[in-house]
């Protein structure tokens, strides 16, 4: 059973597989409404340049957004906001 499904996290905000997870989603669901407007099919939509360099800035904003989160956590751990775990 994962830690979201047990109601406790190791993590502040969404790990960097979540956050991977829901662009994919989010790709997926603008890909089938240009598809459908385009007359293409999402496969189409996903492989073609602009979903491309979508994925690719993305990815890039996505280890900014792990490493700001590590920054937080540490921050609030360092001044007593957080409880570090004993392991």
């Amino acid at each position: 059973m994962g830690e979201a499904a047990r109601g406790t996290r190791d993590t502040i905000g969404m790990t960097a597989e979540e956050m991977h997870a829901y662009l994919e989603a989010l790709l997926q669901a603008e890909a089938a409404e240009a598809a459908e407007a385009r007359g293409t099919t999402v496969a189409e939509e996903l492989e073609s340049a602009g979903f491309a360099a979508a994925r690719a800035a993305s990815s890039y904003a996505i280890k900014l957004l792990d490493a700001n989160n590590a920054y937080i956590a540490r921050y609030l751990l360092d001044r007593g906001v957080l409880a570090g775990s004993d392991e």
